[in-house]
This record gives structure tokens, C-alpha cells and sequence, in this order.
């Protein structure tokens, strides 16, 4: 695989891994107002609804990180870091 490519794939997994780190926000912002506003219900859905909607963003975004933050060319873990330069696993040019 081509340097070039190598950094097309990479940038295809930065932006899913930021799709999914959006959801998560989403997912866990009712969570916050809540508790900061003292609400018990919020677009009808109570506290432990929401929560448990915020506990299911993370665990996808858990999902994501372990099962697909991989560097394109060697398959391993690249290392944490939306602005990774290089893949700590084999060195490889990521952005």
C-alpha cells in the first residue's frame, strides 16, 4: 500500500472516528442539562432513559476505538489521537 493511500484510509477512519465521537455527545448532553437543571423528564425520556442512552455512546464509541482505530497499512493499534503523524506500531505516515 502506497504512502498515499495509507493516508486516504487513515483520513476515512478519522472522520467515522469523529462520527462517532459526535453521536456520543449527543447521546450524553440531555444527561448533562439534567443534572445541571435539575429536570426529571427531558423530551419526555426520564434521567435513567437518558443515561442509559449515554452508556450505549460509549460503549459504541469503546466498540469503535477497539475494533476499528486500526493504521491501514499494518492493522494494529496506531496510537490514541485524532492528529496521529505516524502509526506507533510500524512508523508508517498516517497524515
Amino acid at each position: 500500500m502506497k504512502n498515499e493511500e495509507v493516508k486516504k484510509e487513515f483520513a476515512k477512519v478519522i472522520i467515522n472516528a469523529k462520527i462517532v465521537a459526535f453521536l456520543f455527545f449527543i447521546l450524553l448532553t440531555p444527561s448533562i442539562v439534567m443534572k445541571v437543571k435539575e429536570l426529571d423528564e427531558l423530551f419526555g425520556l426520564n434521567e435513567q432513559t437518558w443515561f442509559n442512552a449515554a452508556i450505549a455512546g460509549f460503549v459504541i464509541y469503546m466498540g469503535f476505538t477497539v475494533f476499528l482505530w486500526k493504521c491501514p497499512k499494518c492493522g494494529k493499534f496506531p496510537g490514541r489521537g485524532w492528529f496521529r503523524k505516524e502509526c506507533n506500531s510500524c512508523g508508517v505516515e498516517l497524515s
